[in-house]
């Protein structure tokens, strides 16, 4: 896959920093949010909105003051997607303390939500130039966003062609999946010989498109991956009595068996690299703007300072408010930080989420430390927040450095999304707890009953297993030989989590990715990239559009 490793200088040609463009991100972004409040709340998950939040900026941007451009639209995205994950984490992490029987005041939580909302985006600025310009990292996210943003400005209109078509393609083969037309999952477990083995393929357009944007040879290591844990582990491990038969229960057997792993392997393969650049990254730390080309045009010290002051104030206002030791707190701070850096490259290296199984980790960490269920929940709600602002921010800033933006910039739109995004979520989540409570047929809450679950057999002594001590070691050093080697680590430690059927639908892209590359050439595999992006796309509309038919009928 094409990388882009320094950045041009900036221009002054094309504006970004707006005021439609602001107004459009914070727009876009809470109705986005309202979809995404939708689907974790309903089906525990989520789905890619940083593309659909550029597409219908690049629709609608234009009808307040003419024509727009790459920049513009990278801005108002950005602002989107940080509005719209700014209070994504009390769905789950709040809701699972109500579960609890804690009588929780939502105003403390909106304070401790801005904090650490901020401290993401703060620690990744600071970091900012090792992962935008790191060639290992093909960024599947952010280059889905710029393929759509090329659209703009380009005079040939082959492309934007090929990204229209795939998108109505995407949005057709969704529609029969959703109506059950087309199976949306294509399985022989049942004509397997031995008991645990399993082997399913999700065809869904938007992993499809993401395995193909993320090129054959991360896909192909994730399939590697995928078929050791279908056709190795889970046959060995049922008939050993390590977990149940994960054909009948992956969640809470296999999943959780391999979760000290992933975040062994996802922790290191983030550390090494900076053990590996400490010359580079010592010079991040000049506390002058950038002037070596990397296109950074905001202070890093600015950024430090702001992180300490918000990790102070966080810390002293849970100490007099909630109780939580200064100590534990701090130690917990650290590991989210950590935390940061794992979604990040995990994101990075795969285009998907590692949120719920950092989120069960500091779960089992937060309560090893302080010894108490409600202050461990607490404490993984701020993590959460750290780290999915981090990964958000991140990726908008590699998409800057794509479009030649002004990073500066692109932060003080995250900044005003998550003030924005914070304070809508919460007047969100509270309309949505008042209107169906936590008993309603319709609003389950999966995700946050999982969170529950896993406090309740932690306190109860059944915890162990998430930090088993040999697996987290033998992560660590698979992670580390990983990095060493040049092979994704984070994106094969996801795989060693997910569901192995996702992973298979992923992997099929980047297969078909690869025989592009050989039957037509690289370039013509880049171009391509308009239509993985579009039938992602189509994909989201369709998921959208069910969402307000499924309202509408409720």
């Amino acid at each position: 896959m094409k990388q882009v490793t320094s950045a041009p200088a900036l221009s002054g040609e094309q504006k970004d920093f707006t005021f439609r463009a602001v107004f459009y991100g914070l727009l876009i972004g809470l109705v986005l949010m309202c979809v995404m409040a939708y689907l974790d709340i309903v089906m525990g998950m989520d789905t890619n909105v940083a593309t659909i939040a550029s597409m219908i900026g690049i629709l609608v941007v234009p009808t307040i003051g003419g024509p727009t451009n790459r920049r513009e639209i990278n801005l108002m995205q950005s602002c989107a997607t940080a509005t719209i994950f700014a209070a994504f984490s009390v769905y789950d992490n709040i809701t699972a303390m109500f579960m609890m029987g804690e009588e929780v005041s939502l105003l403390p939580v909106f304070v401790l939500l801005l904090l650490t909302d901020a401290m993401g985006i703060c620690f990744v600025s600071l970091l900012r130039d090792q992962y935008v310009n790191d060639p290992n990292l093909p960024f599947p996210g952010a280059i889905m966003c710029t393929t759509a943003l090329d659209q703009i400005d380009k005079k040939d209109n082959s492309s934007t062609k090929i990204l229209l078509i795939a998108t109505v393609i995407g949005f057709a083969l969704s529609m029969l999946q959703n109506f059950q037309i087309v199976p949306m999952i294509v399985g022989v477990t049942k004509y397997l010989p031995i008991e645990g083995m399993s082997l399913e393929i999700i065809l869904v357009p938007i992993a499809l498109g993401t395995g193909y944007v993320l090129g054959a040879k991360n896909a192909l290591c994730m399939l590697a991956v995928s078929s050791i844990v279908c056709f190795i582990e889970g046959p060995v491990g049922t008939q050993k009595g390590w977990f149940a038969d994960p054909n009948m229960d992956f969640y809470s057997g296999l999943q959780d068996f391999n979760l000290p792993v992933v975040v062994g392997c996802a922790l290191f393969a983030a550390l090494v690299p900076f053990a590996r650049q400490w010359r580079s990254m010592l010079n991040a730390f000049h506390f002058k703007k950038s002037a070596d080309g990397s296109g950074r045009d905001y202070s890093v010290k600015f950024q430090l300072i702001l992180l300490v002051i918000l990790t102070v104030v966080t810390i002293v206002f849970s100490y007099f408010y909630y109780g939580i030791h200064p100590v534990h707190l701090f130690i917990c701070t650290v590991i989210s930080l950590l935390f940061a850096m794992i979604a990040v490259r995990v994101f990075a290296e795969s285009g998907l989420g590692a949120g719920v199984a950092l989120n069960l980790f500091m779960i089992v960490i937060a309560y090893l430390i302080t010894k108490n269920a409600s202050y461990s929940m607490l404490i993984t709600f701020m993590s959460f927040n750290t780290f999915a602002l981090a990964q958000d921010t991140m990726t908008d800033l590699k998409i800057g450095q794509q479009v030649c933006a002004s990073p500066k910039n692109l932060l003080k739109a995250q900044f005003i999304g998550v003030i924005v995004g914070g304070i809508a979520g919460m007047f969100l989540f509270y309309a949505i707890l008042k209107t169906f409570g936590l008993d309603d047929d319709l609003f389950t809450y999966p995700v946050a009953n999982m969170y529950h679950s896993v406090i309740s057999g932690v306190t109860e002594g059944s915890g162990s297993s998430f930090f088993d001590p040999m697996r987290f070691g033998l992560g660590a050093v698979i992670g580390t030989v990983l990095s060493f080697v040049g092979l994704p680590a984070g994106g094969i430690a996801i795989a060693m989590y997910l569901p192995p059927r996702n992973v298979m639908g992923l992997a099929l892209g980047g297969v078909i990715r690869w025989i592009v590359e050989k039957k037509k050439g690289e370039e013509v595999a880049e171009k391509y990239n308009n239509a993985a992006t579009g039938i992602i796309i189509g994909d989201a509309i369709v998921t959208i559009s069910m969402i307000g038919i499924t309202l509408a009928s409720a």
